[in-house]
């Protein structure tokens, strides 16, 4: 299941499937959400992630990596 990544997912937290924090939203532009993370985080992350990263502070997210987006959370999907 898609779903789609909306600027109410701005400040919440992100988690990858292991329940692991992987770093906050910091914006969500044309439905992908860039999130901030410390520099080894989002190295990690911009590798992992098809879409990669857009700076050195944030790795960008598009809804195809998602598994689940809560209240206060988004959920990665397991396989990225």
């Amino acid at each position: 299941m898609t779903v789609a990544l909306t600027e109410d997912e701005v400040d919440k937290k992100v988690v990858d499937g292991d329940g692991t924090d992987v770093g906050t939203v910091a914006e969500v532009r044309h439905g992908t959400a860039h999130v901030s993370a410390d520099e080894e985080t989002v190295e990690r992350m911009q590798a992992r992630l098809p879409q990669g990263g857009t700076d050195g502070n944030t790795y960008a997210v598009h809804d195809e990596s998602v598994a689940e987006i809560t209240d206060d959370r988004i959920v990665l999907d397991a396989r990225t």
